[in-house]
């Protein structure tokens, strides 16, 4: 049960910006990018981009972004995304003002996810991720049939909101300044 919950939580910006090929020449003219080209031993072309301490490391239909700078704006968003949808979903009233700021984030990191990214990516297609996101969790939070604060999902959020309660100026510092240098998005690190 544990596991399902776990399992829906792991989420990721909208599959259809991955898919998306990118134009290596228009991003190589954009300041401040280096975009390698090279070859692994099997043959296969291995592209790596570099901008703003971001390393996009492309291998086929694979593909890895380290973010030099800290946390990681695509983990950060993630992150953010499932700690709101849990305020709302486990804890209604309880963690409003939190939620709110949650909110307020998560709408700053869709623009600048649109922004930078190095695959068109629109809002909309990130809102209606997270739209998705939010009717998953409820369903599966919902199907257990016991009040909120009870569901394991839920206690183990209301562990995570209770500690970014705490000090949510901090926290609110914290989560804006990730956003305060134009790069790409990246994956990792996960705080």
């Amino acid at each position: 049960m544990l596991k399902l919950l776990l399992a829906l939580c792991l989420f990721s910006y909208a599959g259809a910006a991955i898919a998306q090929p990118l134009d290596l020449d228009v991003i190589a003219r954009q300041p401040g990018t280096e975009v390698i080209k090279g070859r692994a031993k099997d043959g296969t072309e291995i592209v790596t981009i570099k901008r703003a301490g971001v390393e996009v490391i492309i291998q086929g239909d694979k593909e890895i972004s380290i973010d030099g700078s800290g946390p990681a704006v695509l983990c950060i968003w993630s992150l953010a995304v499932e700690t709101q949808i849990a305020a709302d979903l486990c804890y209604p009233s309880e963690y409003a003002q939190l939620s709110k700021m949650l909110s307020d984030y998560v709408d700053a990191a869709n623009n600048f996810i649109v922004a930078n990214s190095l695959r068109p990516v629109s809002k909309a297609e990130l809102e209606k991720a997270i739209a998705e996101r939010r009717a998953k969790v409820a369903a599966g939070v919902e199907r257990y049939g016991v009040p909120s604060a009870q569901r394991s999902f839920c206690q183990g959020q209301g562990q995570l909101l209770s500690a970014w309660n705490k000090e949510p100026e901090k926290f609110r510092q914290e989560l804006w300044q990730g956003l305060a240098v134009p790069r790409p998005p990246a994956k990792n690190p996960c705080l």
